[in-house]
């Protein structure tokens, strides 16, 4: 019998005809999921080598050409001499990652530079190295989860990757819906089917194998609002019904799913050897509309905040906590009798054992669960649900969105005129405005506000748009912006450098705790000293809608808190104190929200500084921001 197996797949293995294509494999990844801490380094090591080793075996079965490199030794010039690049290891950057502190407090990220600004080969990244690589160049393919299992469902099944060269048949078989995806519906007030025919692309995920390396999808509002992008797939994760698991923006398509060819399933093998040979049709291209910030607001987020503020949502979260709470309690009750009973608590169960109703998450009364999400507006409409959903519906045409906040603005000007911002004609009339000189200041601002051009005279938008107008298309993601879809490198319109220097710009708030759509984490620490006791207090101000992970089931992709406190002079007493959280979901995973204190008691043998290192990942309801370290210190 396997004398029979093997001579099967020599046969087909010999039976492919290559493709007259090049193509550079760039390494550095392994099967095990380590989320940036080595858990077993030989281990992984061992996987790199056979990981390399599957994929460059797959790639010769196809290709004519075939080079693997490691990410440390890959930068992207090599690119230009392979038809089609794929990327599953972190590449040597053009500019490393830099965490920018000013007066103490976190100020910005400004995340790895892997290619230039008008790189335009095509490129193919594997799961995570979507988001890392094309973080700063501004592709669509970003870390919406890290969640991604191995199966896929809501097949483009006309997109060029499912038709051949390569001969592909795709078996669906109904799976029940994600339970994230479910959620997620219902949050919206939208409806989704209770199972998916879903199509199995390798067999091996972090769902059914611990430790296996997890898969990456992209956020689905936004990504088709250019020419230059299209969705080819989703899959089964942790998030929204149309997560996308398989999409190409431009010259870079990203394969969210983990597994190596060694792990893929036959009938997704030649569809990724489709892939290959689809994307090298697109050399010469580059990404026009630039998402440089992942998480921008977009015209979703006003129909999510509409749909947030009504009583039947709020009724769910403060019933989601109540039961928590119940659950846990009994837990904790029941081994407070074990412990009087003389029986002993060990590992994990020993923060429930003495656990109290004062320690559990307190339910915000409505008008407290509208106040922390809503700001200003609470003050306007109060409790009057009717009156958030109208605002948000009723000025949809007039929102936009900002590179350095998540948040959506009303564009009173745009609303004043009756003219949506995605609406040509708001550009035309803006020209107008300046050029008779009704409102001057207003066209100027419409102008700048919505394309990337500084021109100092109606004169010369009034050419551009006359040139350009049947080229023109506007983008949410992009940044709110009117481009043009031409290639032709220095099209005017099209340079980003405008917007990349406010980006860039360095503002920090007075207010240490401050949070924000874009750091929705702020820590602040204090610390008693009574002789050489002391006691240092970390409170952690979370923003309203995120929160992070105090403990993660293994059956969960998400990253778990962790601290890691050092200095000198000083002899810790005990671990440190936390509070319990809430749960996630039925796998068992707990989450913070709002705020956490956090207390460790410690004898000083002097005086010193005591550090800690807060590891966290923070996520809202529709997506994960990338993991992020902060730190307080305090002197004793």
């Amino acid at each position: 019998m396997a004398l029979l197996v093997l001579l099967c797949v020599t046969l087909t293995m010999a039976a492919v005809k290559k493709t007259d294509l090049s193509v550079l494999y760039v390494g550095g990844h392994s099967d095990i999921e380590t989320f940036d801490t080595p858990y077993d380094t030989l281990a992984n090591a061992k996987s790199i080598v056979a990981r390399t080793k599957a994929w460059v075996d797959y790639l010769n079965t196809y290709f004519t050409t075939v080079k693997a490199v490691q990410g440390k030794d890959y930068d992207f010039h090599m690119s230009y001499n392979y038809d089609v690049t794929i990327i599953d290891g972190d590449p040597k950057p053009l500019e490393p990652k830099q965490v920018i502190y000013k007066n103490g407090r976190f100020s910005k990220m400004v995340y790895a530079k892997y290619f230039p600004d008008d790189f335009d080969r095509p490129v193919i990244t594997i799961a995570d190295e979507g988001e890392t690589v094309g973080r700063r160049i501004g592709t669509k393919n970003d870390w919406y989860c890290l969640c991604l299992l191995g199966k896929a469902f809501n097949l483009r099944r006309d997109n060029a990757i499912f038709k051949g060269p390569y001969p592909v048949k795709i078996t669906l078989k109904d799976q029940p819906t994600p339970d994230g995806a479910l959620e997620f519906a219902k949050m919206m007030g939208d409806k989704v089917p209770a199972t998916t025919p879903m199509w199995t692309v390798h067999n091996h995920d972090y769902g059914n194998t611990p430790g296996y390396k997890a898969g990456m999808v992209s956020r689905e509002w936004g990504y088709l609002d250019s020419p230059d992008a299209e969705v080819i797939s989703g899959g089964q994760c942790a998030k929204s019904y149309d997560a996308i698991a398989i999409g190409r923006h431009a010259n870079f398509m990203t394969w969210g799913f983990a597994g190596s060819p060694a792990d893929m399933t036959e009938e997704a093998k030649p569809v990724f050897a489709n892939a290959v040979i689809y994307m090298s049709k697109f050399k010469g291209h580059r990404v026009i509309a630039r998402k440089l910030d992942e998480g921008i607001a977009t015209r979703f987020n006003a129909d999510q905040m509409a749909r947030l503020a009504t009583k039947e949502q709020y009724d769910d979260y403060a019933e989601e906590i109540n039961g928590f709470n119940k659950q846990i309690m009994h837990i904790a009750d029941s081994l407070k009798a074990v412990k009087a009973a003389g029986g002993k608590i060990e590992g994990p169960y020993t923060m429930y054992a003495d656990l109290t109703p004062d320690q559990l998450e307190k339910v915000p009364t409505y008008e407290g669960y509208l106040k922390d999400r809503y700001d200003d507006l609470y003050a306007k409409f109060g409790t009057d649900a009717k009156a958030y959903s109208d605002y948000y519906i009723s000025n949809k045409p007039y929102f936009y969105g900002s590179l350095q906040g998540y948040d959506l603005t009303l564009d009173n000007d745009a609303k004043s005129l009756g003219i949506a911002n995605n609406d040509i004609r708001l550009l035309q009339k803006a020209v107008e405005l300046w050029k008779s000189g009704k409102d001057v200041a207003m066209g100027k601002r419409l102008l700048y506000r919505y394309t990337l051009l500084r021109y100092k005279t109606p004169e010369e938008f009034e050419n551009w748009l006359k040139r350009y107008g049947k080229q023109l298309f506007f983008t949410e993601s992009g940044g709110w912006k009117w481009l043009v879809n031409d290639l032709t490198p220095g099209t005017p319109g099209n340079d980003y450098s405008v917007v990349e220097a406010e980006l860039n710009s360095e503002t920090v708030s007075d207010d240490s705790m401050k949070t924000t759509e874009g750091d929705p984490v702020a820590l602040s620490s204090s610390l008693e000293r009574s002789g050489n006791d002391c006691v240092l207090t970390i409170q952690m101000k979370i923003h309203p809608g995120y929160h992070i992970y105090n403990i993660v089931s293994s059956k969960d992709p998400f990253i778990a808190t962790t601290y890691k406190i050092s200095g000198k002079g000083y002899e810790l007493n005990g671990d440190m104190q936390k509070p319990i959280g809430r749960r996630l979901n039925a796998n068992g995973s707990m989450i913070y929200e709002n705020e956490v204190v956090l207390t460790q008691k410690f004898t000083a043998k002097g005086h010193g500084t005591i550090s800690v290192e807060v590891n966290y990942q923070a996520c809202n309801d529709k997506a994960c921001l990338m993991p992020m370290t902060k730190t307080v210190k305090e002197e004793f």
